[in-house]
C-alpha cells in the first residue's frame, strides 16, 4: 500500500482524493484567494486516525475514546464517544499521522492493517468564523501492546467496547459509517487470512 506523504506547514494547496485512487501529497488551502470584504475563504484541512480492533472470544471489540461533554463535569457527565484520529505534523505521511494519534489518544500501541475509508465534514472556526472543510482518513489496526490508562489528556476515557456496543455509542453517523464499512475488513483479518 503506498502511502502519501502530508504536507509542508503552509499548507498551500488542497488535499484530495481517496485511498483506491492514491492520495496527493498536499493537505490544505490557505486564505490567499481574494474574497470580497466581509467573505471569508474555504479551508480544506485532513487528519487521520484508526479503527482498533481486538478478538476477545467471539466478540469483536474496538477500541473508543471519550471525553465529557462541554459543561459537564464529574464521573456522572454524559460522554461524546469518538473513534481517536488527529492532525499531521509536518513531514508525516497520513498513515503515520493515523498511528501516532491513535497511539498517543488510547495508549495503545497499534500495527496499521488496511485502509478502511474517508470521510468529509465541514466546521466554522469559532475564533475566525471560516468554514473547514475537512477530510479524514482511516485505517483498520490491530493493538501490539501498550495500555489504555497511558491514553493523553485530550479524552477522558478510553474503553474496549463490543462492535455491537461501538455502533450504540458513536456519536456521530459518519463514524458509525467507517465502523460498518471496517465489518467485513475486520472478519478477514479475524479470520487470518488478511487481503
Amino acid at each position: 500500500m503506498s502511502t502519501p506523504a502530508l504536507p509542508t506547514d503552509d499548507h498551500s494547496d488542497i488535499f484530495s482524493s481517496d485511498f483506491d485512487t492514491g492520495l496527493a501529497t498536499n493537505a490544505a488551502e490557505s486564505g490567499s484567494q481574494s474574497c470580497s470584504p466581509g467573505s471569508r475563504p474555504n479551508v480544506k484541512v485532513v487528519s487521520a486516525g484508526g479503527l482498533v480492533f481486538r478478538k476477545s472470544g467471539n466478540l469483536i471489540e474496538t477500541l473508543l475514546c471519550a471525553r465529557a461533554r462541554p459543561g459537564h463535569y464529574g464521573e456522572d457527565a454524559p460522554l461524546t464517544w469518538r473513534l481517536p484520529k488527529g492532525t499531521p505534523e509536518h513531514g508525516e505521511t497520513v498513515e503515520e499521522t493515523a498511528r501516532r494519534e491513535v497511539q498517543e489518544e488510547t495508549g495503545v500501541h497499534v500495527k496499521v492493517l488496511a485502509p478502511i475509508t474517508s470521510i468529509q465534514y465541514y466546521f466554522v472556526g469559532h475564533d475566525d468564523g471560516i468554514r473547514y472543510d475537512k477530510t479524514v482518513y482511516f485505517y483498520l489496526m490491530e493493538p501490539r501492546g501498550g495500555s489504555t490508562e497511558d491514553h493523553d489528556a485530550e479524552f477522558d476515557v478510553v474503553e474496549w467496547c463490543s462492535y455491537e456496543q461501538a455502533l450504540d455509542l458513536l456519536e456521530y453517523d459518519n463514524e458509525r459509517n467507517v465502523l460498518q464499512q471496517a465489518r467485513s475488513l475486520i472478519e478477514t483479518y479475524r479470520e487470518g487470512v488478511g487481503p
